[in-house]
């Protein structure tokens, strides 16, 4: 019995099972199911169902691009971990600067801090255009509210000048928030489970003091402080993550070099616990003189079965004296066991560093 012979019903069913990258290539294959690719219906029953894929998407020289990680026997000190740049991802002429990852689309900022968003497997792209021109101070997160059934997407603007905007896709429109953000954010923006986060620091008669997790939920619409789970002075480097799509993690590493991360459970709707994931001396394995390792624009996920973190990171390649803005692209592979360190290429830091993001296909309709 062939696909065709089957009942509808039972044909959707299967294909919503099926990873988005899979039903990318067979969308060229019949019109029908082409069709139904498209089908805001079957997008967000496949949302649900399909199963995930795990995906890497680096940022090199404002390009998006695929990289293939692979950890399987990570813990055989024999193994040689490969990890892989595939190349780049499709969009033309578009030079970004930042990217955040939400249900398989990911919303970017150019080099002109302009806001636009993308899905990278139906190839849909949304520029907003703006109320008041975009400024290069501008700060930006994405994120979503759920409601009867459907995703409405949200865009936030922070300007300096002119206060908070937030701009609907239901309505295609922006508006202004009756809100103040009494923070000094530090760090790009994560999105989890529809909310935004930041690393930041309370503004305190014109001085900063307590940093701190501040979220901004975009049902609600409110921005709110959250506590973190290790001492932070002030010069330690922090970065957030997501993992799984549905667990924040943290990176801390102090000028001293010890590195902790931690990952942030759910045990309750209302409350949560964090777990420390992994703590290393990073001066017991660098080279002696090493004074400091990482910056704030370091990335880094981690790998829950194999225990690693993946810190993404880069320093200026010795060998290119006369080309002194070149820098190479490390991974830093780090477990309580493990310590391995790759060059995966060279960029131009003049024009952007490397940022890494996880990043899960789906067939997400912007």
């Amino acid at each position: 019995m062939m696909m065709s012979d089957l009942p509808k019903d039972l044909v959707e069913e299967i294909l919503s099972r099926l990873p988005a990258t899979t039903l990318k290539r067979l969308r060229s294959t019949c019109k029908l199911w082409n069709s139904l690719f498209k089908d805001e219906g079957f997008a967000r029953k496949h949302f649900e169902k399909a199963a995930r894929q795990d995906l890497v998407v680096m940022l090199k020289d404002s390009r998006a691009h695929s990289v293939s990680v692979n950890l399987r026997g990570i813990h055989n000190n024999n193994f040689d971990p490969c990890i892989k740049d595939i190349g780049e991802l499709s969009l033309s002429q578009v030079d970004i600067n930042k990217m955040v990852h939400c249900n398989g689309l990911l919303f970017c900022i150019t080099k002109d801090n302009i806001p636009m968003v993308w899905n990278p497997c139906t190839r849909e792209t949304k520029w907003v255009e703006p109320r008041r021109v975009y400024d290069k101070s501008d700060r930006f997160a994405f994120g979503y509210e759920y409601k009867k059934s459907c995703y409405n997407y949200k865009i936030l603007r922070i300007q300096d000048a002119h206060g908070i905007e937030i701009y609907e896709f239901n309505s295609n429109s922006w508006r202004v928030l009756d809100v103040t953000c009494d923070w000094c954010i530090r760090t790009h923006a994560v999105s989890l489970e529809g909310n935004a986060y930041w690393f930041a620091s309370e503004y305190k008669e014109g001085t900063e003091h307590n940093t701190c997790l501040v979220s901004f939920d975009f049902s609600k619409e409110i921005f709110e402080a959250m506590d973190i789970p290790f001492q932070y002075n002030g010069e330690d480097i922090v970065a957030l993550s997501v993992t799984r799509e549905n667990k924040l993690a943290v990176l801390m590493q102090r000028w001293a070099l010890e590195m902790e991360i931690w990952v942030r459970d759910k045990i309750e709707p209302n409350a949560v616990s964090w777990n420390q994931f992994v703590e290393v001396d990073m001066g017991l394995k660098l080279p002696a003189g090493t004074d400091n390792m990482f910056s704030f624009k370091t990335t880094f996920s981690i790998d829950e079965d194999y225990k690693v973190a993946l810190v993404w990171h880069t320093d200026h390649d010795k060998g290119a004296e006369s080309r002194k803005w070149i820098e190479n692209i490390k991974i830093f592979i780090i477990g309580e066991d493990i310590y391995r360190e790759i060059v995966i290429g060279k960029i131009d830091y003049r024009y952007s560093y490397p940022l890494m993001y996880n990043y899960v296909p789906s067939l997400v309709q912007i």
